[in-house]
């Protein structure tokens, strides 16, 4: 039976290009099987390069991002053009923004954003049908709002990092538009479900949890090799990600058994972490690996037994980081920031206050889990049954053709 709908639109920030995005390139993948034809249009290509990453063949990247990369031309672009202003006024008087400084700035920047990608929109429009999806991988979609858009059935998608007003000041413009235009919404964890039903009053019948997922058919290693207790974390190197926390926490480790640190992940907060370390006792073993590929990690966790995955955020969506763990039956020792409490559990880990005393890590390395090998299961369960990527997009699709 042919699909009702044949082609798709996405909207993404940068992908294919640079490195950034990784899951929609996952989702891609079971998108370009559902639809005869994909087009991706990036809102930005911040890099220097047009290089792409590779893509299935029947997906057509718009070459031209939506939004240049200089201010200037940003600012030039985004004044002097003809389309209208209406629904961002109506929404600043509304939430009276007007006040804020914070909330001044950000409602220019969005509208400057919206005033150019709206004609670019506009182009690409004429080239698809009118049964054509039109789907935002990210909340940030004011042109959806527009007449423009209204002929078309649109889709957003919410994370973290474009969702949470405290992230921005109390203020994201717009908003409630968005959400409100769109005939479907896939917030990826049931925190953000409830946000836009309580907060937003957004009928429950428009929105789809749909969860974020990965695929992994490799083999874990599950014999352990030592007695080192081998602990892994995973993210950029920025002040939200407090890595810097894990490196205190290794410093007041008394335990019995070496511990080894693995970090995968660069940034900014590099040398911090380095000067950190220094202190560390002689039973604790630091490796700063720098950035890696997915593949790169993959095959570290096929070849050496991690026993604990760490991520002590301040704030998360559903961490990626963590379901890649747990497909290799790791459970991890997590805070309880945004909706990280939709994947870590006191069955498949330890699910710690946000607000924690480093001294809470060192103990939990120091002292032996009587339930640990059920955590380890646990942890693979989970991954199963809640973040595999050929369940979750596999639904996702059949939710998007449903339109």
């Amino acid at each position: 039976m042919e699909n009702k709908h044949q082609t798709l639109v996405c909207f993404t920030s940068s992908y294919p290009y640079g490195t950034r995005e990784t899951y929609f390139e996952n989702e891609l993948q079971y998108l370009a099987q559902e639809f005869k034809t994909v087009y991706i249009q990036p809102t930005y290509n911040p890099y220097k390069t047009h290089a792409k990453r590779n893509i299935p063949a029947n997906v057509v990247v718009i070459e031209e991002p939506m939004v240049p990369s200089g201010k200037q031309a940003r600012f030039v672009q985004g004044i002097f053009n003809s389309t209208s202003l209406g629904m961002f006024v109506k929404d600043l008087i509304k939430n009276k923004a007007y006040s804020s400084k914070p909330a001044i700035s950000q409602w220019v920047n969005t509208l400057l954003v919206h005033r150019i990608s709206y004609q670019k929109v506009e182009k690409l429009l004429e080239k698809v049908g009118k049964d054509a999806l039109l789907y935002s991988y990210w909340a940030n979609a004011p042109v959806f709002a527009t007449e423009l858009c209204k002929p078309y059935k649109k889709i957003v998608r919410m994370h973290f990092g474009d969702f949470y007003l405290d992230r921005f000041n109390g203020y994201m413009p717009v908003r409630s538009n968005i959400y409100s235009s769109a005939e479907l919404l896939l917030p990826i964890s049931n925190d953000i479900s409830s946000i836009l039903q309580n907060f937003y009053k957004i009928d429950k019948s428009k929105i789809f949890v749909s969860h974020l997922g990965i695929n992994n058919t490799a083999d874990y290693c599950t014999v352990k090799d030592s007695e080192i207790v081998r602990v892994v974390s995973c993210s950029h190197l920025e002040p939200r990600k407090r890595v810097h926390l894990i490196a205190e926490a290794l410093t007041k480790y008394t335990g019995n058994h070496q511990i080894e640190w693995h970090h995968f992940g660069g940034g900014t907060e590099m040398s911090k972490i380095q000067d950190i370390v220094k202190e560390v006792g002689k039973n604790v073993n630091v490796n700063l690996h720098g950035p890696v590929s997915q593949a790169q990690l993959y095959q570290f966790y096929q070849d050496n037994y991690v026993n604990w995955f760490l991520n002590v955020s301040t704030g998360e969506g559903i961490p990626v980081s963590i379901m890649e763990a747990f497909s290799f039956g790791i459970p991890a020792i997590a805070t309880d920031g945004g909706a990280t409490y939709e994947i870590v559990n006191a069955a498949n880990g330890h699910l710690i206050p946000k607000d924690f005393d480093t001294q809470i890590i060192a103990d939990l390395l120091a002292k032996p889990d009587p339930d640990y090998r059920r955590k380890r299961n646990e942890a693979l369960n989970t991954w199963y049954a809640k973040f595999n990527a050929e369940s979750n997009y596999t639904q996702l699709v059949k939710r998007m053709q449903a339109l």
